[in-house]
């Protein structure tokens, strides 16, 4: 009998896109998709994969839409899937976020963000990368019963600091890029 809980992965793809002009999900990256970069990145790595997202970007993926009544942004959305996994995958602890918009995050982030107990969130040389980041249920939620509904949306700052998280260090902070711009994309064509 296996009591190892599932290793469960959430790409955060549920943001504007206001700086690219297009949704970043469907963007392509030396001719695929964010979307499918992400999920061929990190299937092997993982028991099961959700998108936070409005779609699931013909993808076939389950999806996990944002609870309006929580906070906005990318803390609304780990408030959400903290609040829901527990339901959607009872074995589950916590869960993995990774941004849509990051090909080039580290290919051992799964395992070593999910190596320590309780929260952990990635970080470079030079500063922190938060959405980079395994959460447990159980500290999530206790979290999110502080934050009153209708108070201002909360930074992943303020989360990793209430959820007490471990920083893991990569010493390549180019790993953790984000495409937020055409330009940004331009560069990431020539990268790889």
């Amino acid at each position: 009998m296996n009591d190892t809980p599932p290793t469960c992965l959430i790409i955060l793809a549920g943001g504007q896109s206001r700086r690219m002009g297009q949704e970043k999900a469907s963007i392509k990256l030396g001719g695929q998709r964010l979307i499918d970069r992400a999920i061929a990145r990190y299937q092997p790595s993982v028991d099961r994969i959700w998108l936070s997202a409005p779609d699931d970007f013909d993808t076939g993926l389950d999806i996990i839409t944002d609870d309006p009544n929580m906070a906005s942004g990318p803390v609304g959305a780990v408030f959400t899937i903290a609040a829901k996994l527990p339901l959607l995958c009872p074995e589950a602890t916590g869960f993995v976020t990774i941004p849509v918009d990051a090909p080039f995050a580290p290919e051992d982030l799964i395992s070593r963000l999910t190596a320590v107990p309780g929260c952990s969130v990635a970080q470079g040389p030079k500063q922190l990368h938060p959405v980079f980041g395994y959460w447990r249920c159980d500290i999530v939620n206790s979290v999110r019963e502080t934050h009153q509904i209708g108070e201002r949306s909360p930074s992943m700052h303020w989360l990793v600091r209430q959820c007490d998280a471990q920083l893991i260090t990569w010493h390549d902070e180019r790993a953790f890029i984000n495409l937020n711009t055409p330009g940004d994309l331009a560069a990431a064509e020539i990268h790889i």
